[in-house]
């Protein structure tokens, strides 16, 4: 079948953009802008609105619900309040969702965590990024280390159980040592957090480090030493009983982050706010990512849609073996045929063989997974299906 028509997919998941931050990190890509405080009380109703767009269905309410950014914790505590509970009134909440919100070190205290918990959220995701002052002003964070130890603390006392850290490994001029001894102080905190997600820094274009390295002020760390850290992750967390079961994520047995598992096997999803993309259907939509424009656009009620694609089953396949192939646990072939209509076996034969030659795929029990020399060198394994997706 090459319609897209095989499967229905009615979303689970709901990713809200708040692309408001203090100040704009020197590493940071992302959709985001500082110094709009004026506009936080316009935005949060236009997001409003944009959900209310979406008519309620039984069959539909979330499993998943995750608060990203920008730093959605720069907004009052009593507007993500509202614009989670306009989620729950017009799409609807499963009672044992999971509900996440990204939060900076200095943007949250006790008596927002508090109001946040008891609103609904049950999973913080915390922007740490690095436990040393010194790379933390590289970098352009706001907050230092005592700072993220605190905001830790706080969130911890106030009732989350389900906390991720975030930090970020080959920063300029740091070793392997240094690396190691950040490791150690995520893992003794008290207790050791939940989820750690660890990404290797991308220095983008348009960025403050891509401005450094081009005026030749920023020495990147070599790839051989990048290999080292992430090896040593890998080693240090496992031995720490960590589950590593995507290429940057780790997590306690029974402690995924349930919302990204969602992307990382394609599935369905809303996408609200600007910037934002949905992708239902096989179609993915990008909302305008101006905060200013956006608002505007549905005011006015205008088309809020800046971009849309609309992908047939086979560039649908392709993308699920990208998405899938980043898990360790790797894609599912026999529920990917029933989903898609499409045998990935057939379609991708060619790819997969010489894969397999390679070292770099197995397969096993109906299942397609990277080997280590593969999760190694993924953006070549990824490379195979790109054309097809």
């Amino acid at each position: 079948m090459g319609s897209n028509d095989h499967v229905i997919d009615i979303p689970k998941a709901a990713y809200i953009h708040i692309p408001f931050c203090v100040s704009k990190c020197w590493y940071c890509d992302f959709n985001s802008y500082s110094g709009m405080d004026s506009f936080f009380d316009s935005y949060a109703c236009a997001l409003m609105s944009e959900i209310r767009q979406v008519r309620k269905n039984d069959q539909s309410s979330l499993q998943t619900v995750y608060f990203g950014g920008g730093t959605p914790t720069v907004l009052p505590a009593e507007k993500l309040e509202a614009i989670l509970g306009e989620l729950r009134c017009s799409i609807g909440i499963d009672e044992d969702a999971e509900v996440t919100l990204e939060a900076n070190p200095g943007t949250i205290d006790a008596n927002g965590a508090s109001r946040l918990r008891h609103a609904g959220f049950n999973r913080i995701s915390l922007g740490v990024q690095s436990f040393d002052d010194a790379y933390l002003r590289t970098m352009g964070r706001i907050h230092s280390r005592d700072q993220a130890a605190a905001a830790y603390n706080t969130v911890r006392e106030e009732g989350f159980c389900n906390v991720g850290v975030d930090l970020i490994f080959a920063l300029p001029g740091q070793g392997l040592g240094h690396w190691s001894d950040t490791l150690d102080a995520a893992l003794q905190l008290k207790p050791p957090p939940e989820h750690l997600s660890l990404y290797e820094l991308s220095i983008e274009e348009g960025t403050r480090f891509a401005e450094l390295l081009a005026a030749g002020r920023l020495e990147p760390v070599d790839e051989d030493l990048r290999l080292r850290m992430y090896e040593l992750t890998i080693s240090k967390l496992s031995e720490a009983g960590y589950e590593h079961y995507e290429v940057s994520n780790f997590a306690r047995p029974g402690f995924r982050s349930c919302h990204n598992m969602v992307y990382w096997m394609n599935g369905p999803y809303y996408g609200f706010g600007a910037g934002a993309t949905s992708y239902i259907n096989g179609k993915r939509s990008r909302r305008v990512s101006d905060p200013r424009k956006y608002i505007n656009a549905i005011n006015t009620g205008c088309e809020a849609i800046e971009f849309s694609e609309s992908l047939d089953c086979r560039e649908r396949l392709g993308e699920t073996i990208i998405q899938g192939l980043r898990m360790l646990e790797g894609v599912d072939l026999a529920r990917t045929q029933r989903r898609l209509g499409l045998d990935p076996m057939a379609e991708f034969a060619a790819e997969i063989e010489s894969l397999q030659r390679r070292g770099l795929v197995e397969l096993a029990n109906s299942r397609l997974r990277v080997t280590h020399s593969g999760l190694l060198l993924l953006n070549d394994v990824s490379q195979e299906f790109v054309t097809c997706a």
